[in-house]
């Protein structure tokens, strides 16, 4: 029997030869040591495209926001209010919702800034547009435009239009070329090197200090200048002008907004009073293939039209790509525009190439030998986008024009 004092024995054993078995331990064990690992820093910048509106610029500058038409702190107007120099960039936005007396939010060039029509501030409402940084006009009181890319629809189905029998076209000497202005005097200083303009507008129902011996025709812009629209339209056409425009982009959100039932009603309100002293367009639509905008709302406002609107033509806007890719698109567009209206003559008051400086003067070269060809003798009238200075527009100062401007003014 093992005693107390023979276990403690064992275990004294046992230890001492655990002892001595650490003595012969030594193999090897694997050593570890601090790897430093290289490491590469990549710096990534990240541009954002910010649309500026005029009276409503961000509290915080933005972090480098490139312009695309080198403009700086001009802004430009697409609906009337004080005529400016400045410039501003036109996107479409997305689908409008519409309401039944849409007051429409000031706009301009998308990455375009558009501008609106001019007015005088003592009697008129002003509304600040923007334009890319683009901006698309309303009547001035620019656009713009983002310019964002669109797509054109290569068919469209619309119920034919009636309307007004298509009356002779506005006699304004044999050139088609007219030109969008929210700068009058810059606009003199155009016309002072060039006959190839015909024929002007503003947005607005006034010319603002215009005092040329070319038609200026009157626009309708929207619900927001309808207070002095009839009595101003009547003056005009006591003076002999020939023509006069419809709603400016009513199917784009920043713009004249409004649903085509809507701009059905107040077409016949505002405009059909005029049908027997002047040529009436139909709404100005852009170029959005998108539902409810572009072709697809004007063959809505056919509808519901139901043949009481007096219009003699189709009013068409167009901005995407530059370049023989940019022309074409242009050119197929303004061919599904003259379909969509039962086959009417076309007037396209703006358009705009954004490529670069090179693509863009391959794009205007085109596009004004094609419109002035026999293959468009249904485009009655056309106006770029616009008079004002950056690369993308036609004026390299307030009175000089670009290599753009040289071009569409047959002066290159």
């Amino acid at each position: 029997m093992f005693t107390k004092y023979s276990v403690l024995a064992l275990c004294a054993a046992a230890s001492l030869n655990g002892a001595a078995a650490a003595v012969h331990h030594r193999h090897q064990h694997p050593r570890r040591e601090l790897v430093y690992a290289q490491t590469d820093v990549v710096v990534v910048t990240e541009y954002q495209t910010v649309t500026v509106y005029a009276d409503e610029e961000p509290t915080t500058a933005p972090a480098a926001v490139p312009t695309s038409a080198g403009v700086e702190d001009d802004q430009v107007f697409s609906e009337p209010q004080e005529p400016t120099t400045t410039v501003a960039a036109p996107t479409y936005e997305a689908a409008p919702t519409y309401e039944a007396a849409p007051a429409p939010a000031s706009t301009t060039l998308a990455t375009v800034v558009k501008p609106p029509p001019a007015v005088e501030s003592s009697a008129k409402e002003t509304t600040a547009i923007p334009t890319n940084i683009q901006v698309v006009p309303p009547p001035a009181e620019e656009p713009a435009t983002s310019i964002v890319e669109e797509a054109v629809p290569t068919h469209v189905t619309s119920s034919a239009p009636t309307a007004t029998e298509t009356s002779a076209p506005a006699s304004s000497g044999g050139s088609k070329r007219g030109a969008a202005y929210n700068d009058a005097e810059m606009l003199k200083a155009l016309l002072e090197q060039t006959d190839a303009i015909s024929w002007v507008y503003n947005w607005g129902d006034e010319p603002w200090g215009l005092d040329v011996d070319i038609p200026y025709y009157p626009m309708m812009w929207g619900e927001k200048f309808s207070s002095h629209w009839m009595e101003n339209a009547q003056a005009a056409c006591d003076k002999g002008t020939e023509v006069l425009f419809s709603f400016n982009e009513p199917d784009n959100a920043g713009q004249a907004n409004m649903s085509p039932e809507y701009a059905a009603a107040k077409h016949q309100e505002w405009l059909n009073p005029f049908a027997d002293k002047a040529r009436i367009a139909a709404p100005a639509i852009t170029s959005s293939w998108e539902m409810n905008q572009g072709l697809d709302w004007l063959d809505q406002f056919f509808k519901a039209c139901d043949g009481k609107c007096q219009f003699d033509f189709c009013n068409a806007h167009w901005y995407g790509p530059g370049g023989d890719e940019g022309a074409n698109l242009f050119l197929e567009h303004i061919r599904n525009v003259h379909q969509a209206c039962d086959n009417k003559p076309v007037w396209v008051t703006e358009f705009m190439a954004e490529g670069s400086a090179s693509d863009n003067e391959i794009f205007m070269k085109k596009v004004v030998e094609s419109l002035d060809g026999p293959e468009f003798d249904f485009v009655e009238k056309y106006s770029y986008f616009m008079v004002a200075v950056g690369d993308t527009f036609l004026m390299s100062s307030t009175t000089e024009p670009n290599a753009l401007g040289k071009i569409y003014a047959n002066l290159a």
